[in-house]
């Protein structure tokens, strides 16, 4: 008389369940590491090609609808040679990442890419209009590092002004992004009213969160491959009226 073998004297139903462990056993012995493991996680993306895509571009600086990058003002150059009409309200895009490359994504403003020189972009927005951003910057190589910059400015045609609204940086050891930089510009940029920079615009800034995938060490002190900087922007109705820094803007 032949033995069962223990898997035959299960019943049916326990067979399988047995079956099934093994297997998912089986799969947790190989596939990637977690994200932030040192070494290891994502993938690296190809370099960013500088341009636009689905935005709104505008102004003299820009070429509309060719999707390429426009061409930076001079800090000192304040008027739009053509302003925005009365149904817009203008906005500055500046960004880069020294060792690497970054993009501003918005499923309402449009995707901004640039690469380690300063890109710029000029977009027109409908006031009244609130989307959710995310600014992300990713290093050439793993263990390059990267020092992003991102920098967002709004338009008064009643000056004509620039109003600061958002400043990122992340300047860690040799000018790379590390933990202890973005927690300290995180820090920083939450002491802001309203989130802007310049309390004189009128664009809120909110929900402001830094992230990433880790560094090429320790995650808490390595330098990091990439950094993500995710907000809201509330772009408000109201026309702005004084000029930056101006005391009656300041709540009492």
């Amino acid at each position: 008389m032949r033995r069962r073998s223990p898997l035959e004297r299960l019943t049916p139903h326990a067979a399988l369940a047995l079956l099934a462990l093994a297997a998912i056993s089986g799969l947790g012995c190989s596939g990637a590491a977690p994200s932030g493991v040192a070494g290891r996680g994502p993938a690296i993306p190809a370099p960013a090609t500088p341009g636009a895509r689905d935005a709104n571009l505008a102004g003299a600086r820009c070429r509309p609808g060719s999707g390429a990058p426009c061409t930076c003002r001079g800090r000192g150059d304040v008027a739009e040679t053509s302003p925005p009409d009365a149904n817009h309200k203008r906005f500055e895009i500046r960004l880069s990442a020294a060792g690497g490359s970054a993009t501003l994504d918005s499923p309402t403003l449009g995707r901004f890419a640039g690469d380690a020189d300063e890109t710029c972009f000029y977009i027109d927005v409908i006031p009244g209009t609130t989307s959710e951003v995310a600014f992300t910057a990713w290093a050439s190589t793993p263990e390059g590092g990267i020092s992003p910059t991102l920098d967002m400015a709004e338009y008064g045609p009643k000056g004509p002004w620039w109003y600061d609204l958002l400043s990122v940086r992340c300047d860690g050891p040799g000018h790379r992004c590390n933990r202890d930089a973005a927690d300290a510009w995180s820090a920083e940029a939450k002491t802001r009213k309203r989130g802007r920079i310049d309390p004189c615009g009128s664009t809120v800034i909110s929900h402001l969160v830094w992230d990433t995938s880790g560094g090429t060490g320790d995650r808490e002190l390595g330098v990091f491959r990439d950094f993500t900087v995710r907000f809201t922007m509330e772009v408000k109705r109201f026309a702005t009226q004084f000029a930056p820094g101006a005391t009656e803007c300041v709540p009492k």
